[in-house]
């Protein structure tokens, strides 16, 4: 087995583990912004414009679309729907923002960053995003395209790339070597709602994860093992590009640390660099255009995107079937994306869904099968460390992976980024019908594993529930 298929073990959750002393260093709580005092600002647009509907959005995610450039309007909204502030809290006494984008323990361990060329408001070059005042921060000014294409190694459509990228330590603070999955996790998340977003206003978003990862990472300055990027968003499938290597000189602004103290976790690292990639020799696999296009009536993206959180407070009233085979039909099918789609299997657990008996559910070529009947909401919201709300969900989604079938810890990234982007179509596709969607990274691997009757190469990555509010 791979080493990734190590590091999952070695991080599982047992009854025991969970019960350790850990006690968490609030003297070195991390910054969930990283800052760059001495930089350029550029102020982006207030969030707004029409978006399609949710639901009928999120069927379309492998449909056709067009390849086109964006305006400064629509970067700002994209800007805004992949880690803008939707809410302010108070948090000991503090401001708190919330992203558009959910993270385990709120920690927001990822950052997002653009290459644009072409717009009359701002120069060509690359730019960090930073949350706290929605805007731009200038860190190299230029064309860079030559540079980025032979760091993606592909041909870049239209007038911008997404970067996202991930400060371990955030997590790690919380979560220590496990913070990893949450990391790719919430990279996942992010990437969703920026395809989501694209599609939403008719452009053809696509998630790249294969490319040569030094050659990116050097693109933004970033160090490669404290700071990496794990996807970039396209607007439209790329060719491949086999371009000499493009090297950049330039001196890069510096950042304020986002911890106190060093956070360093040797597994994470290991997990990481093992999946690295320095060639263009790989193929990338697009999943083929969906073919399930109906007209759904759902609220619209933009709205979706602003009121969406993680909500735990299910009623474990009965949903309609209806709701249920929109939710999973369209958040689970197919997401456009380079890393080869399927790479997840999944499970539904199902508890008061009109005109469906309750019990496990698995998904075979799109259609529903019964694999366990019964109602099991007590064994899985035992197996999720005991957390109530699970076992008032309508439907808990248990991804999994058979490490057979991701040999390589760049297959492992591409599954954990996968069940993170499917995860977070059911927290849109569920808000938008006004229910209500939690993710969930904690739970005790192997008895969950044993529960699904799972073989030992086939470990579960993530749960997202789904239930009924008030």
């Amino acid at each position: 087995m791979s080493t990734c298929f190590n590091y999952h073990v070695k991080t599982a959750h047992t009854y025991d583990s969970v019960r350790r002393p850990h006690f968490l260093d609030w003297s070195n709580y991390p910054n969930p912004f990283k800052l760059y005092p001495d930089v350029e600002r550029f102020r982006l647009l207030p969030f707004k414009g029409f978006t399609g509907e949710t639901i009928d959005v999120l069927y379309r995610l492998c449909g056709e679309a067009v390849v086109e450039e964006i305006d400064f309007q629509e970067l700002s909204n994209l800007a805004f729907a992949m880690n803008g502030i939707t809410k302010l809290a108070n948090f000991h006494g503090e401001p708190f923002g919330f992203r558009a984008t959910p993270s385990a323990g709120a920690l927001y361990p990822f950052e997002l960053y653009f290459f644009v060329e072409g717009f009359s408001e701002i120069p060509d070059g690359i730019y960090h995003y930073q949350p706290v005042d929605h805007s731009l921060e200038l860190l190299l000014k230029g064309n860079y395209r030559e540079a980025l294409e032979s760091a993606l190694c592909c041909e870049l459509p239209g007038n911008f790339v997404a970067l996202i990228s991930t400060i371990y330590a955030r997590s790690a603070w919380k979560y220590r070597a496990r913070a990893y999955r949450y990391c790719l996790l919430d990279a996942g998340h992010m990437a969703a709602n920026g395809v989501a977003y694209l599609r939403s206003i008719g452009i053809e978003g696509v998630a790249v994860s294969l490319f040569k990862d030094n050659a990116v990472n050097s693109l933004l300055g970033l160090d490669g093992e404290n700071e990496f990027v794990l996807c970039a968003l396209l607007p439209g499938e790329p060719p491949l590009y086999w371009g000499d290597e493009v090297l950049i000189t330039a001196s890069f602004p510096s950042s304020a640390p986002v911890v106190v103290k060093p956070i360093y976790e040797p597994e994470i690292v290991n997990a990481h660099l093992n999946g690295n990639l320095d060639s263009c020799e790989f193929y990338r696999r697009f999943p083929p255009p969906a073919d399930q296009l109906p007209e759904v009536s759902s609220l619209p993206l933009s709205e979706v995107l602003l009121k969406r959180r993680s909500r735990r407070e299910f009623t474990g009233s009965p949903m309609s079937f209806n709701d249920f085979k929109l939710i999973v039909e369209s958040s689970l099918l197919c997401f456009p994306s380079d890393w080869g789609f399927p790479k997840l299997n999944f499970f539904i657990q199902v508890k008061n869904v009109e005109e469906l008996p309750d019990g496990i559910y698995t998904v075979s070529g799109g259609r529903l099968a019964l694999y366990r009947e019964g109602d099991f909401s007590r064994e899985i919201s035992s197996l999720c460390l005991s957390q109530r709300f699970v076992s008032l969900a309508n439907l808990n989604v248990v991804f999994t992976l058979d490490f057979e079938n991701a040999p390589t810890c760049r297959d492992y990234r591409g599954a954990l980024l996968e069940a993170g982007a499917l995860g977070e179509n059911l927290y849109l596709s569920a808000e938008s019908l006004n229910h209500g969607a939690c993710g969930i990274g904690a739970f005790y691997d192997f008895d969950l594993q044993a529960f699904l009757g799972l073989k030992k190469s086939e470990l579960p990555v993530y749960i997202v529930s789904v239930g009924v509010l008030n």
